[in-house]
């Protein structure tokens, strides 16, 4: 170590390389108190960025949570607006079919009160016709002739008792004429009532009017078959039964004016004739072999009464509705 220097004073110079030394010596402890600052601060910082790097990752875990949530979220979204419009859809189509199904309703209301309507003309137009088939009746008793009444099927029978064809003919003796003649004039003194026209010297009920579409005179006979010179006359039993319904007709309409003016509502001629030959015997009296059965040659008059009209079901339904 270099000596201690005196100055003229009495104090001492220190020399240049000990105060070098002492500055180096300073100089390294302050080094080191740096160096430990800074690897100190140095630590505090990488504890620092570490904490913000795990905040951030926390945060970009919770970001991401969110995010999936949201992701849930929106696709819980789509799937109710999706259901929301299926309910909305299927709504309409409930509105749709509810309205089909009421307009059905009212359709099946409306067909089954003109049902009602319909058939309460039927039985009214039923009704009528046994009062129709009753007032004949009666009627030709009171003139003496006994004629066989389907009140069911609206036929009068002229059988054996009111009238009769021979065998094998379509025409009838004087008494049997004058017979028919009766019945001529009882249908004259009723049926027009029941025309679409009524005359005015009958003193007609309104309510029957228009009420009778048809009178078909049906010609019937035995099953015994048209032979030898017969069949200059008749090809077959249907060829005399047309006949003996053609005769009727003549003798019991044309010669009648009222009887022959007569029309339904639609303007057609109310009388008709018809030939079954012996296809349609009287019960209980169907023959197996030929037989000459004067039950089976006669004349039928089958009612057919008009059937109601429009006008006719909405009055019944005005009248039948509860």
């Amino acid at each position: 170590m270099a000596s201690k220097k005196y100055s003229d004073d009495g104090s001492y110079i220190l020399s240049v390389s000990d105060i070098m030394s002492g500055l180096i010596f300073v100089f390294i402890i302050l080094l080191a108190v740096f160096m430990i600052s800074l690897m100190s601060a140095n630590e505090d910082s990488l504890r620092k960025e570490n904490e913000y790097q795990a905040n951030i990752a926390k945060l970009k875990s919770r970001e991401a949570k969110l995010v999936e949530k949201e992701q849930q979220a929106n696709k819980m979204r789509v799937s109710l607006e999706q259901k929301n419009a299926e309910l909305l859809k299927k709504e309409a189509a409930s509105q749709v079919l509810q309205a089909q199904l009421e307009e059905q309703n009212d359709k099946l209301i409306s067909e089954r009160n003109a049902a009602r309507g319909y058939l309460s003309g039927i039985v009214e137009n039923s009704q009528t016709r046994v009062a129709l088939l009753n007032t004949i009746e009666s009627t030709l008793q009171k003139h003496g002739l006994v004629v066989d009444m389907d009140m069911e099927h609206g036929v009068m029978r002229l059988g054996e008792d009111a009238i009769l064809f021979p065998t094998g003919k379509a025409t009838l003796n004087n008494t049997y004429l004058e017979r028919l003649q009766t019945v001529s004039n009882v249908l004259a003194q009723i049926l027009p009532c029941y025309a679409d026209e009524q005359p005015s010297n009958l003193h007609c009920l309104p309510e029957t009017k228009g009420k009778l579409n048809s009178v078909f005179i049906e010609g019937h006979t035995d099953n015994v078959p048209i032979r030898g010179a017969l069949l200059n006359q008749f090809a077959d039993n249907r060829d005399l039964s047309t006949a003996r319904a053609n005769y009727t007709f003549n003798k019991l309409v044309n010669d009648t004016e009222l009887l022959k003016l007569m029309q339904n509502k639609q303007h057609q001629p109310i009388f008709s004739v018809s030939g079954y030959g012996d296809d349609r015997p009287v019960t209980g009296h169907a023959h197996l072999e030929p037989t000459s059965d004067p039950k089976n040659r006669r004349i039928d008059f089958r009612f057919i009464m008009s059937p109601p009209s429009t006008t006719d079901v909405q009055k019944a339904l005005d009248g039948n509705l509860g």
